[in-house]
């Protein structure tokens, strides 16, 4: 039987031996091509569906919740808010701050949420360090971001926890290598709680440990006693 069919294929024509090779990788190809057809048509209709249902959402958070954020960003890093207004959700921002302060300002706005995307920036120089500037906030799409936690945040919230910490020690005087705090008098590398009296100066002492320094200062100038 496997000589015949040997003989067989040996007389056919070189075109119909070239066919024949052909055969099963056409048919490799096409099993192939349906396959990627079917694939890419079933992430597109994910993809579909997906853009579909972001589509639909709105942004109904409060704008007063919105622009408190702003405004107390702008307050701690010395940008000026001159104007800050909201009509059919798009956002105009009237401000002054130097150029550092503006970059970060807008890396600010488009990382407080999925809808926020800065649609122009007018820049009008000032000075040699200042500028005022006119930003118009987009809030109408929902955008996929990456939020990222945001620097000033974390650093607000340890100037709270540091003033905290402050308010729990009181220094009333400072003699020499001495210094009142807490009604109690320390010398110099003494420890109070978990911290260390690392410097005395005329009119403020350090308290400091690994993880903490606090500077406390004499409000009146009628308490500092330096004899140096």
């Amino acid at each position: 039987m496997l000589n015949y069919l040997n003989n067989k294929f040996n007389s056919i024509s070189l075109k119909s031996k070239i066919e024949l090779y052909l055969l099963p990788l056409l048919l490799l190809y096409l099993i192939y091509f349906l396959f990627s057809y079917t694939a890419k048509d079933s992430v597109d209709l994910k993809a579909k569906i997906k853009t579909d249902e972001y589509s639909n959402l709105e942004f109904k958070d409060s704008f007063l919740d919105l622009f408190s954020n702003i405004q107390d960003y702008a307050l701690k890093n010395q940008i000026v808010i001159s104007n800050i207004s909201n009509n059919k959700k798009i956002v105009l921002i009237k401000a002054k701050a130097n150029s550092e302060s503006i970059k970060e300002f807008l890396k600010k706005i488009e990382n407080l949420n999925n809808f926020t995307t800065i649609k122009y920036i007018l820049l009008n120089k000032q000075d040699l360090e200042n500028y005022s500037f006119e930003i118009q906030i987009d809030l109408n799409k929902f955008y996929v971001k990456k939020l990222v936690e945001q620097k000033e945040d974390i650093k607000a919230e340890d100037e709270i926890l540091n003033k905290r910490e402050i308010l729990k020690y009181k220094i009333n005087g400072i003699i020499s290598d001495y210094a009142f705090i807490n009604d109690a008098w320390l010398q110099k590398n003494e420890k109070i709680d978990d911290l260390v009296l690392t410097k005395i100066e005329r009119n403020f002492v350090v308290l400091e440990n690994e993880n903490s320094k606090i500077i406390l200062e004499l409000n009146n100038e009628n308490d500092i006693k330096n004899f140096n």
